[in-house]
């Protein structure tokens, strides 16, 4: 007896998949015809099914998937389209194997009287929870092509931001792998070799040779040991940075540090506002707007501030107070809310507000590659006028002494 795989569709039409043994393929089919059900595929349990392998989600879906799902999304449900149609149309644009299948599940849900965000919901982790609120205020209030094209740009701002950091992080990252390739290589090749040769001399080191021979000697011995103690480090930090107290620590000390503060700050400002903007032009009460916007924040000490607030609004008090007190929030950001406030366009200010936090990561990220920059190369050009320093002060001793040899012996003649 042999294990099958099988997929199967019963008298309505609702595909039925299972496990079975039996003798062999016939035999199953026979067994499945005598359940009452349509065959649609029988297979081995343990025959590698590359459609299955390329619809393995890893990493997730991509971003850019997403935005062009919801733009295409929302210019069919304007055209009139049903959602059922647009979402049809939209499995067979999908070219993401992954997000295809996710999208003919939504499609299967809705057609059968589910919403378009609870469909999402029950398929899986596609959109967060900020997301998925703002489709079912636009279903609930008939401008779901709105909240669509809205959300799109959301998505696109916010992986804009991402992308921002990660360019300005690029250069230096690979200076610093440089750096920590010519080290290594010069410490386990070349050094041993210049070592060699000074001990056939056998004459006095400079404390700078004799440093960086003893530094050569410890990471030859002792490389694995290196390895390890950078294991452990690395391991052991990431599970402290896992628990509560990790994260916190870490996201205070990154507010902390020169210029990576200033540019998260402005980061955590720019999605704070944007964001608070949207859902509340999309109809969401402040307080569960509030709720979904610290959600969203990746940054501990502002979910912090932002959870606060809402408790003090809950209460009747103004946004702006909470915000006017936190060590985190500039001057502008609490004027502006406060203003907002006062007039009833508080979704208006925010997004002003937003344009302009916007602009300052920009140049907050040109400037932090501009600082970084000439910093790694200086410290590149230190780390190996240093190794320089050590292999050829001997050299120029031993030719000092060669000369001094000469000079005695011309005389002696």
């Amino acid at each position: 007896m042999k294990k099958f795989k099988y997929s199967a569709r019963d008298s309505q039409g609702k595909e039925v998949t299972g496990k079975i043994e039996a003798k062999d393929k016939d035999a199953l089919a026979e067994i499945l015809h005598d359940r009452g059900l349509i065959v649609v595929s029988i297979k081995d349990e343990f025959t590698l099914d590359w459609q299955e392998l390329a619809e393995i989600n890893i990493g997730g879906i991509p971003m850019k998937d997403k935005v062009v799902f919801m733009r295409q999304m929302a210019t069919m449900v304007s055209s009139g389209l049903p959602l059922t149609r647009a979402l049809e149309i939209m499995e067979q644009q999908v070219e993401n194997p992954a997000f295809r299948k996710i999208v003919a599940e939504v499609k299967a849900s809705v057609e059968s009287g589910e919403s378009l965000s609870d469909s999402f919901r029950q398929a899986g982790e596609v959109f967060d929870d900020v997301s998925l609120n703002l489709i079912e205020a636009g279903e609930s209030s008939g401008n779901l092509d709105t909240i669509l094209t809205k959300l799109a740009t959301e998505l696109e701002e916010s992986k804009k931001l991402a992308d921002k950091l990660r360019g300005a992080l690029i250069y230096p990252i690979i200076i610093l792998v440089v750096i920590i390739a010519v080290v290594a290589m010069l410490m386990f090749v070349l050094v041993p070799s210049m070592a060699e040769i000074y001990a056939d001399f056998g004459a006095e080191l400079p404390w700078v040779t004799t440093f960086l021979i003893d530094m050569s000697n410890f990471a030859v011995a002792y490389w694995w040991a290196i390895l390890l103690t950078i294991a452990v480090v690395v391991i052991g930090g990431k599970a402290y940075l896992d628990t509560e107290g990790g994260k916190r620590n870490k996201d205070k000390i990154m507010l902390k540090m020169p210029i990576v503060g200033t540019i998260v700050t402005k980061m955590q400002l720019a999605q704070f506002t944007r964001l608070l903007a949207l859902l509340l032009g999309s109809g969401l009460s402040i307080i569960r707007a509030l709720e979904l916007t610290a959600q969203s924040l990746s940054n501990q000490m502002f979910r912090d501030v932002i959870l606060a607030s809402r408790d003090d609004v809950e209460k009747g008090g103004s946004l702006a107070i909470p915000i006017a007190r936190s060590e985190y929030f500039p001057l502008i950001v609490s004027s502006m809310i406060a203003v907002g406030e006062e007039t009833g366009e508080l979704d208006t200010v925010l997004n002003k507000v937003a344009e302009y936090y916007k602009e300052e990561v920009d140049v907050a990220t040109s400037s932090m590659s501009t600082i970084l920059e000439p910093v790694f190369l200086i410290v590149m050009g230190v780390v190996i006028a240093f190794i320089a320093l050590a292999v050829y002060m001997p050299m120029f001793q031993l030719s000092e002494v060669m000369s001094m040899v000469v000079d005695i012996a011309s005389v002696l003649v």
